[in-house]
């Protein structure tokens, strides 16, 4: 087996190990799965695993670095199209159903592992600078009228718009119409003209 070939080996044995650790975390938190329950789920045994990770506390890392990753190419890919308040703030929209079920649990999970882990706090960061560079070029793209302040305030609102959609655990069906009209008012005049 060539090098190459043994790295890519490498690569599919450890996604597959944080994939079967995501089902695990997502059902039971990253303190409450158990290394015997990522070996169920990945059919590897525990050996096999830690020759992959050394610590289920480097799996809970990769992991976690794995949905903050996903997290912004997410937002980056669908924030850009969107100009409606209504379909960020709709948990049932087609802006959202892109985001699994899963994926959702475990950020809400990521989001409260960082506020007792510094080194998940960075991790969060370091993906929120990226994306707010990636999201100021495309937005400097699809308005090139807009100033640098425009379009920092505009990602600066629909980064805390998906927080807060994220953090209320997407269950939120009950918004007054009539707020949500003047939220689109206000991001039409300031935030999107």
């Amino acid at each position: 087996m060539s090098q190459t070939e043994q790295d890519e080996f490498i690569h599919q044995r450890q996604q597959l190990i944080i994939s079967a650790a995501k089902m695990c975390f997502s059902r039971s938190g990253f303190h409450g799965a158990s290394m015997a329950d990522i070996s169920r789920e990945s059919a590897l045994g525990a050996g096999q695993i830690y020759r992959y990770f050394s610590s289920k506390e480097q799996i809970v890392t990769e992991t976690i670095k794995s949905i903050a990753q996903n997290w912004r190419l997410f937002l980056l890919e669908h924030l850009p199209l969107q100009i409606s308040t209504q379909d960020i703030i709709d948990a049932d929209s087609v802006f959202w159903q892109h985001w699994p079920i899963q994926d959702r649990r475990l950020l809400l999970e990521t989001y409260s592992e960082a506020a007792r882990d510094q080194q998940v706090r960075e991790i969060l960061a370091q993906q929120e600078q990226l994306l707010r560079e990636e999201l100021d070029q495309a937005f400097a793209i699809k308005s090139p009228a807009s100033s640098a302040t425009q379009r920092s305030n505009r990602i600066q609102f629909l980064l805390l718009l998906v927080d807060g959609v994220a953090c209320r655990a997407f269950a939120d069906n009950d918004l007054e119409q009539q707020e949500l009209q003047r939220v689109n008012r206000i991001l039409s005049q300031h935030l999107f003209g």
